[in-house]
């Protein structure tokens, strides 16, 4: 099965077909736990978000430079671009995105290993 993943900020859209890549989410807890002094204890539940993290082994040059120009006007703008994943009934969710990559792999400029992470936030 293909997904496409679709990111979206204030100057573009870009859609990428993603083959055969496992797309793994962790879930992010947010509670805390609380032990009282007769040695009980209760648990405040505050928020449940996930973290999606894919992987290319190899990605064209014009894929990844689009895929970094998201990563760096997050920081200009200051604003979380928006991912959709329709096959995982994801719409226009605002992400944190981080990148990494293995660097340049050929003369025409194609990246291995390129990494992303996108963790579930809320736009303020």
């Amino acid at each position: 099965m293909s997904y496409s993943l679709t990111l979206t900020d204030d100057n573009t859209t870009y859609t990428w077909t993603v083959l055969d890549i496992p797309i793994v989410d962790d879930y992010i807890e947010g509670a805390g736990d609380v032990t009282t002094l007769d040695g009980n204890m209760y648990t405040d539940y505050l928020f449940l978000k996930k973290n999606y993290k894919l992987s290319w082994a190899i990605m064209e040059a014009v894929d990844y430079a689009q895929l970094k120009g998201f990563y760096e006007r997050q920081f200009t703008l200051a604003k979380y671009p928006l991912m959709t994943m329709s096959e995982a009934g994801l719409t226009n969710v605002p992400v944190r995105l981080s990148l990494t990559d293995g660097g340049v792999v050929d003369n025409c400029q194609r990246r291995q290993n390129v990494k992303i992470s996108m963790r579930e936030s809320v736009q303020l």
